[in-house]
C-alpha cells in the first residue's frame, strides 16, 4: 500500500471516528437551534416594541405621534442588527472559533474601511442629529434643495420624501445642508392680488379684508391669528400688488391660499374691480412734412 493512500485512509478514519461525528452533529443542531431562535426572537421581538411604543395611539399628540412613528422604523432595524449580531457570535462560538480575535481584526478592518467611507459616515452622523434633535418626523413635509414633499421614512443614513406627484426621492442625509419644515409652529397664507390703477386701491383692500375674515370665521380651528392686509406691496407694470397675510396651522396652509384667491377672484367681480392682465399701448407717429414751395410743388428729397 504506498504512503498517499494510508494517509487519506488515516485522514478518512478520523473523520469517521464516532466521537468527531457526534460532535459535528452537535454543533449541527446547536447552529439550527440558533437560526430558529433567530427566528423567533424577530417574530416576537418586532410586534413587541410596536405594541410597547404604540406608534397609532389616538390619545397621544399630533406632535408625540409623528415623533414615534418616526423612531419605530429606526429602533426595529437596530434591533434585527443587534439579533443578527448575537446570533453569528453564537454561531462562531460553536464553530470553536476565536471570537476575540476576529472582532479585533473586524474593528481594525473598520477603522480602514471607515476612511474611504467618509460620505456614509458623514450621513450616519447627520442622521443621528436629525433624529436626536427631531428636525424631521415622519409626516412632515419639508423642502431640502429642490426637493419637497412629505417624509415618509427618516433612516440613520436617509431621508425618503413623496413629491406631491407620488415621487419617492431618497436623500443621504449628509447632504442636507438647508432645510426647510412646513410642520412646526404656524404658517402663513399669504395671498398677492394686482388691482389696477385705475381702481379705487381702499375699497379693494376693504374686499380682501372682508374675504379673508369671512373665510377665518368659517374655519376658526385652522385659523392662528387674525387676516391682515399688508398693502401695496409693489407696483407692477399694469397693476399694484397688494397683499393678504392669515395666520393658519401647517396643514391648512395650502387649502387656505386655494379657498382665499377663489374668494378674492370672486368678490372682486361682485363688487366691479378689475384685475389687470398684461396691456402695451402702441403710438404711432408720422414724421412731419415741409410745406410746399411756391409753385404749390412738394419739396424734393435730398
Amino acid at each position: 500500500m504506498s504512503p498517499d493512500i494510508s494517509y487519506f485512509r488515516r485522514v478518512l478514519n478520523e473523520l469517521l471516528h464516532p466521537s468527531r461525528i457526534e460532535a459535528l452533529v452537535e454543533t449541527a443542531i446547536a447552529i439550527v437551534i440558533i437560526l430558529v431562535g433567530v427566528r423567533v426572537a424577530l417574530l416576537l421581538s418586532v410586534p413587541l416594541l410596536r405594541r410597547w411604543l404604540r406608534p397609532d395611539d389616538p390619545g397621544r399628540p399630533p406632535d408625540r405621534q409623528a415623533q414615534v412613528r418616526t423612531l419605530v422604523p429606526l429602533l426595529e432595524n437596530v434591533l434585527r442588527y443587534v439579533i443578527y449580531f448575537t446570533a453569528a457570535v453564537m454561531i462562531l462560538d460553536r464553530l470553536h472559533l476565536n471570537v476575540a480575535a476576529l472582532l479585533a481584526s473586524a474593528g481594525i478592518a473598520g477603522i480602514a474601511i471607515g476612511f474611504g467611507a467618509q460620505n456614509l459616515i458623514r450621513d450616519i452622523v447627520a442622521g443621528f442629529f436629525l433624529l436626536l434633535e427631531g428636525l424631521i418626523q415622519v409626516g412632515d413635509v419639508i423642502r431640502v434643495g429642490e426637493v419637497s414633499g412629505e417624509v415618509e421614512r427618516v433612516n440613520l443614513r436617509t431621508t425618503q420624501v413623496r413629491r406631491f406627484s407620488g415621487e419617492l426621492v431618497t436623500i443621504p442625509n449628509g447632504t442636507i445642508q438647508q432645510l426647510g419644515n412646513m410642520n412646526r409652529g404656524f404658517m402663513r397664507a399669504i395671498v398677492q392680488v394686482g388691482i389696477a390703477y385705475e381702481a379705487d386701491l381702499e375699497r379693494a383692500m376693504a374686499v380682501m379684508h372682508e374675504a379673508g375674515t369671512a373665510w377665518a370665521a368659517e374655519h376658526p380651528a385652522e385659523v392662528l391669528g387674525p387676516p391682515e392686509v399688508q398693502g401695496i406691496m409693489e407696483f407692477g407694470a399694469s397693476d399694484v400688488r397688494v397683499r393678504l397675510v392669515i395666520v393658519v396651522k401647517p396643514a391648512a396652509y395650502w387649502r387656505a391660499e386655494r379657498d382665499l384667491r377663489r374668494r378674492l377672484k370672486a368678490a372682486f367681480d361682485d363688487q366691479g374691480i378689475e384685475i389687470p392682465y398684461p396691456r402695451t399701448v402702441v403710438y404711432n407717429r408720422e414724421a412731419p412734412t415741409a410745406p410746399p414751395d411756391a409753385k404749390g410743388q412738394p419739396p424734393k428729397g435730398p
